[in-house]
């Protein structure tokens, strides 16, 4: 199980979906956040301001719940004021548009290619959905290791959305990638070696008590590796 202060896990509570994660809720810290609507899939940026005291860290791994909340990754990101290279690991090119006035779950990398602190989103998604670079959005093939050329020794931070997982690993909410779990810890490993910012998580699966334990495990696991990275043991 992992060790770390209780300090250095969040869990971003929208709904129950913890609540059913015991192992995972000892070592984090809750913020509950159930009593907001209209949050769910996409917000206005009114309403957005009002969280956004929340979401006041960057540091530590962050648990946001469902895909449906990834969008808040946004708040994270925002606030870093050095350079760095957001890398995410998402089945979804989530670059689609949306409402005037509003940010949602499909279009919030948009959002985060405004900041000026940014250097690059790079993205590993599943061989079927590739979607297409631009300036500031790198895709990369399962090749990963190539990404150490490109990152020009700035510090990461990490956002993974668990639906690029193959559903015989987790059947999440969205649609899914192919992504193996071996391939999958490979990267985050991988990832885990760089000069590390923050990370956050998402993609956890509708009510099914075989699926929570089966989310908690990754969970847990994605803590482990993680907490092995300079930053976050340096921070204990």
């Amino acid at each position: 199980m992992y060790k770390k202060e209780r300090s250095h896990i969040y869990l971003f509570c929208f709904d129950d979906t913890y609540f059913n994660q015991r192992n995972l809720m000892r070592v984090g810290k809750v913020i509950d956040l159930r009593g907001f609507k209209q949050v769910r899939y996409l917000c206005s940026y009114e309403r957005l301001k009002k969280l956004e005291k929340f979401f006041n860290l960057v540091s530590g791994i962050k648990f946001l719940g469902k895909s449906d909340f990834h969008y808040f990754t946004y708040l994270f990101v925002k606030s870093i004021n050095i350079k760095f290279n957001l890398v995410v690991i998402d089945y979804h090119v989530d670059i689609k548009s949306t409402f005037d006035g509003y940010i949602s779950c499909g279009s919030w990398l948009r959002d985060v290619m405004k900041i000026s602190s940014l250097n690059k989103i790079f993205l590993f998604t599943s061989d079927n959905n590739t979607g297409e670079n631009n300036d500031k959005l790198v895709v990369i093939s399962k090749d990963f290791k190539t990404l150490k050329n490109m990152m020009g020794g700035l510090p990461i931070y990490v956002s993974i959305d668990k639906d690029i997982l193959d559903k015989k690993c987790l059947n999440t909410n969205w649609e899914q990638g192919n992504m193996d779990i071996k391939e999958f810890f490979n990267l985050l490993n991988f990832l885990s070696q760089f000069d590390m910012i923050g990370v956050d998580v998402c993609g956890e699966p509708d009510f099914n008590l075989a699926e929570y334990e089966k989310s908690e495990k990754l969970n847990l696991m994605i803590c482990n590796i993680f907490s092995k990275n300079e930053y976050f043991r340096n921070s204990a």
